[in-house]
């Protein structure tokens, strides 16, 4: 009897263990995946040498556990924990870096990007004060840097402000340079923006476009539309949670295809009822202006040629997933001058050097508060209405934000582009920047 019951318990016991380690398991993909990627784009691409990288990149959590290897030859990095979970990004010509799930048979064969990216010295600095505080203002920039060669405080890897298209004040902290192309994280998510007004303009999609996909023409998700979409209010059930294996960690870290998990995912609220943060929704966005297109060469060449080259942002790019849909949530690479050419761009209400860009009324659109977001979120950007998010800033400002704290602050009512690059914001008190920024810097003259 005793016997049968230790050895029911054993059973039980191995069970619970065995259920621990595969959860524990899989967690560390998200490490090595994360380690790997981010290895493999800032050897093969921006050029970082791999040891600052693990320093100032590789801090948190479990990541200064991980070891990664680079292969000159295949131009690859794979990362393991511990000589576990091995995952491989390997960098493509013209592409980036793709997070491998199986064997090396990335499908994408069009080029986006040339083999080095290089931003136009188009923007000298110029020590015009148009009526600025400068010496003040440097002060605040200055206090955003760390002071001993490490990034390991503030954490700020670049601060650039634009004032009346005037750059006044561009700061980096080395080894970055105005020439590094860094990564935006979620502020990608406002080039998807970009790309949806675009297509609005040329006529491919309309706002109010629904019925998405072939699944979910039989259920409620066929309300869906890309209004839905861009304001994040889908309806979509999304776990947004990246401290565990969830629906994001599983859509960037074990996926051939970025959209498939969000796509799938079922209905938790009446589409447009209900705001919700949700990285999945912006990869929806991504497959279906994939499918819009006849053909693949166009879908990758398309924010190139209508957006990135028209308004010299030579240095931008997207990475892309195996299946090769853009992974517009997250993985957009640019200079820091190039991502304040893109706040200009907004700023001036789409229109570049006189050419409109963006439908007229699309900026407009883009900073419309979503209702049931309290005022923080419009259509892929981040809000600051009523003091939503940052109670001492403007509330007319909205902005691009990324997961460490890159940022694009786009201030109309100072007629500012603040740039705000870094590899972590543990140390970048944002409300108190903007207050002391802003108080040298003059309101904008009415239009």
């Amino acid at each position: 009897m005793w016997k049968k019951i230790f050895l029911i318990i054993a059973i039980f016991g191995f069970v619970a263990l065995f259920a621990v380690f595969l959860r524990y398991y899989t967690q560390l993909g998200v490490a090595t995946g994360y380690a790997a990627k981010k290895i493999c784009n800032c050897t093969y691409v921006t050029g970082r040498d791999q040891a600052e990288v693990e320093q100032n990149d590789l801090y948190f959590t479990i990541l200064p556990y991980v070891k990664s290897k680079t292969n000159d030859v295949r131009h690859s990095a794979t990362s393991t924990l511990f000589g576990l979970y091995p995952q491989t990004s390997i960098f493509k010509p013209g592409i980036g870096c793709v997070l491998l799930q199986g064997e090396d048979d990335y499908r994408v064969k069009f080029p986006m990007i040339p083999e080095k990216s290089v931003t136009q010295d188009d923007f000298a600095q110029v020590m015009l004060t148009n009526g600025v505080q400068i010496d003040a203002l440097s002060k605040v920039v200055e206090n955003l840097f760390d002071k001993n060669g490490r990034l390991d405080t503030k954490q700020t890897t670049a601060l650039l402000v634009f004032h009346r298209d005037t750059l006044i004040v561009e700061s980096y902290a080395p080894p970055f340079t105005r020439h590094t192309a860094q990564l935006g994280w979620s502020m990608t998510k406002s080039w998807m923006n970009t790309f949806a007004g675009l297509m609005v303009m040329d006529d491919k999609i309309k706002l109010k476009d629904y019925a998405l996909f072939a699944d979910w023409q039989n259920d409620g998700r066929n309300a869906i539309s890309i209004k839905h979409l861009l304001n994040m209010e889908s309806g979509l059930y999304w776990d947004e949670d990246y401290t565990t294996v969830s629906d994001a960690t599983r859509m960037l870290y074990f996926s051939e295809d970025v959209s498939e998990i969000a796509i799938e995912k079922p209905l938790q609220y009446k589409p447009g009822t209900h705001w919700s943060y949700s990285s999945g929704t912006t990869n929806i966005l991504s497959r279906y202006f994939r499918n819009v297109f006849r053909d693949d060469s166009t879908y990758m060449t398309y924010l190139k040629t209508r957006f990135f080259d028209v308004i010299d942002m030579s240095s931008a790019f997207i990475e892309t997933d195996e299946s090769g849909t853009f992974i517009g949530s997250s993985y957009g690479y640019a200079t820091p001058l190039d991502w304040g050419k893109f706040g200009l761009l907004y700023l001036h209400d789409g229109v570049w050097k006189g050419d409109r860009i963006l439908p007229e009324g699309w900026v407009d659109f883009t900073k419309t508060e979503v209702p049931s977001s309290d005022g923080k979120y419009g259509a892929q950007f981040w809000l600051n209405q009523r003091g939503s998010q940052f109670p001492d800033a403007p509330y007319d400002m909205y902005m691009a934000d990324g997961f460490l704290g890159q940022f694009v602050f786009i201030i109309p009512s100072h007629d500012v582009v603040i740039v705000r690059m870094g590899t972590g914001k543990g140390g970048f008190d944002v409300n108190t920047f903007l207050k002391e920024a802003l108080a040298t810097i003059p309101r904008a003259m009415s239009k």
